[in-house]
């Protein structure tokens, strides 16, 4: 798809017309609005007073001892913050008042063993990392990738001045990129540059930032053939990338991965097309192309909320410029109108993104900061219903509600085990949740994942099985997925079989249908099995069991609403609440108290849960 253009009549020449005005290029910066170049400024004095972060090779060990990621990503990250923001300030600025703690800085990242994180420090997918920085062999990872974009973009925007300080700073930046990011990704096929096989977010995430580290050097950096060898390469991975993809554009790493998946995608293409004169616009109206961009305003739900699922928060972060540029160049004034909403609405934190390292994204915020704040569509109505037949996912919504259900298999990347759950949200407030992810440790992404909590499907929205020695959860794979799948867009309804999810053959079939029915949502499911069970249901708010009302358990749920329980000979006292408590610092910035389990006891036969 996307190499077919690169060896295209249209392909003619590769420049270095990269979309990036140095500091010289005073019509850009000096005409910035106020307010903005102010708060760029102010930003870049308040970073500018942080000390630069100390890195030793304890910090890089630690992860192999603890499984702690954090420690070290912390103060790996808050040197790439610290070194964007101040970059940003001397561009507008202009007066030297940040040019020897911008090098400071520079040098301090460039003179690190590995820009390749701990977590990451394998050559071989899955394999043992290291536990050592490999400096001989350096490894492409997110966050190496990242890196290269960052200092590549700093010298390529200050180069003017640094040209007046010494030639010997472009020199070192080049060479640093050469040996860390170019010359491995020309003589080495990583994994996450594709085979065929299913690609995931890293394709694009590095492909993107490699094509940053490449095309920011200096004219005599790289050779024409190796220019010509790294657009291929990466529009072959970018190709792998998109054909994973199901034509509904569906990311099946949730909403919070779109930022580093289908923007990325995006951030590949748009430099593609800077640097072959044009040759690349006609991608943008292919309808796949299309679905992936618009794939995030189709989950949205509102007040920050997405629908979720993986290792996705329900508050999967704001929109802003790169969402905004998407929008415009697939021609979709919604997916432009949310992202201007959310930028409007935020304040400098949201404008600036001042927690983000990667300068060309913060860049990119300044920009676009006049059209996103111009920008007005009168008519923002999403579509009522979504089926993402690629995962298996319904969206229905209405004034009161939307209810999300999802199908599909334990297989997705950051797979949860969640085959038939239910997500939904009332007002425009969660009301069936799905948790999310605890904060990422070695265990994550081990065999031990499942271990944790909030992957099993007892968390979800789904029932759980009991046969008096062990618990019988979902599992994990391809084969564990739902049959008999029905999408009804007339009535807003998916319906399944999740048996085969949880591989028991006493669990012989467990039907469900999910519906939206004016103003209430029904939850219908038929069991047939020799195994008792426990329905579970996630809720952000408190629930209450109250007395039976005309022979149904009635629970409320905080003021929000109430679930009742039919077809059942169940009495108030049989159903329960468990309290799930939110100690985990990730999940804490979604879920701000704890969270509950409601426990509906079940055997064979029929259940309805209705929820007004």
């Amino acid at each position: 798809m996307v190499y077919e253009y690169l060896n295209s009549d249209n392909f003619e020449s590769i420049n270095n017309n990269i979309d990036l005005p140095k500091i010289d290029d005073r019509e850009f910066w000096d005409n910035l609005a106020d307010d903005l170049k102010k708060a760029v400024i102010t930003e870049g004095e308040k970073q500018k007073k942080i000390p630069w972060s100390v890195i030793l090779l304890s910090d890089y060990r630690d992860f192999y001892k603890t499984g702690n990621r954090i420690n070290f990503e912390d103060k790996s990250f808050s040197r790439r913050i610290k070194l964007s923001a101040m970059v940003l300030a001397e561009c507008i600025q202009n007066k030297g008042e940040f040019i020897d703690d911008i090098l400071d800085g520079l040098y301090l990242i460039m003179e690190e063993s590995s820009w390749c994180h701990p977590a990451h420090n394998s050559h071989i997918r899955y394999a043992k990392q290291t536990n050592m920085p490999d400096t001989q062999q350096p490894v492409i990872d997110l966050f190496a990738a990242e890196t290269g974009a960052v200092i590549g973009t700093a010298e390529y925007l200050l180069r003017p001045v640094f040209e007046g300080i010494n030639p010997l700073i472009t020199k070192y930046v080049d060479a640093k990129i050469t040996d860390r990011i170019i010359k491995p990704y020309l003589n080495e096929h990583f994994w996450w540059m594709g085979d065929g096989s299913k690609a995931i977010n890293w394709t694009v995430w590095i492909t993107q930032n490699v094509l940053l580290s490449a095309f920011t050097r200096s004219p005599k950096a790289i050779t024409s053939e190796n220019k010509e060898n790294i657009l291929k390469i990466s529009a072959k991975s970018t190709n792998y990338f998109i054909d994973s993809y199901g034509e509904d554009g569906c990311c099946d790493e949730g909403a919070q991965y779109y930022s580093h998946a289908g923007l990325c995608l995006f951030g590949i293409l748009d430099i593609m097309n800077d640097l072959t004169d044009n040759a690349f616009k006609n991608v943008f109206g292919i309808d796949k192309i299309k679905n992936i961009a618009t794939y995030i305003r189709k989950i949205h739900v509102d007040n920050g909320y997405y629908i979720n699922f993986a290792d996705c928060a329900a508050k999967a972060g704001t929109r802003c410029a790169r969402e905004f540029l998407f929008g415009k160049a697939v021609s979709d004034p919604l997916l432009c109108a949310l992202a201007a909403d959310d930028y409007r609405m935020g304040n400098w934190s949201v404008k600036l993104l001042p927690k983000e390292n990667n300068l060309w994204y913060r860049f990119l915020q300044l920009k676009c900061h006049d059209d996103i704040m111009r920008f007005r569509h009168g008519d923002s109505t999403e579509e009522q219903d979504v089926f993402f037949d690629s995962v298996g996912m319904m969206i229905s919504r209405n004034d009161k509600f939307v209810l999300a259900a999802k199908a599909g298999n334990n297989a997705d990347s950051h797979n949860h085990n969640d085959v038939g759950s239910v997500t939904l949200y009332k007002s425009g407030k969660p009301l069936l949740i799905d948790l999310g992810v605890e904060t990422y440790t070695a265990k994550t992404f081990s065999d031990r994942r499942y271990e944790i909590w909030t992957m099993q499907s007892v968390y979800h929205n789904l029932p759980t099985f009991y046969d008096g020695h062990e618990t019988i959860m979902e599992l994990a794979g391809e084969k564990y997925a739902a049959k008999d799948v029905v999408f009804d867009a007339e009535n807003h309804s998916l319906t399944m079989d999740i048996a085969p999810a949880f591989g028991n053959r006493n669990v012989v079939s467990y039907l469900r249908e999910v519906k939206l029915d004016n103003d209430k949502v029904l939850i219908n499911d038929e069991y047939d099995g020799g195994l008792k069970g426990i329905l579970g249901f996630m809720t952000y708010e408190e629930p209450s069991v109250l007395n039976s009302e005309n022979g149904d358990v009635c629970v409320q749920i905080g003021n929000l609403a109430k679930l009742y329980i039919k077809g059942t000979r169940l009495k108030s006292s049989d159903v329960s609440v468990e309290i799930c408590e939110i100690k985990d610092e990730r999940l804490k910035t979604t879920w701000e108290h704890n969270c509950y389990r409601i426990r509906i006891p079940f055997e064979r036969g029929k259940m309805s849960v209705e929820i007004v």
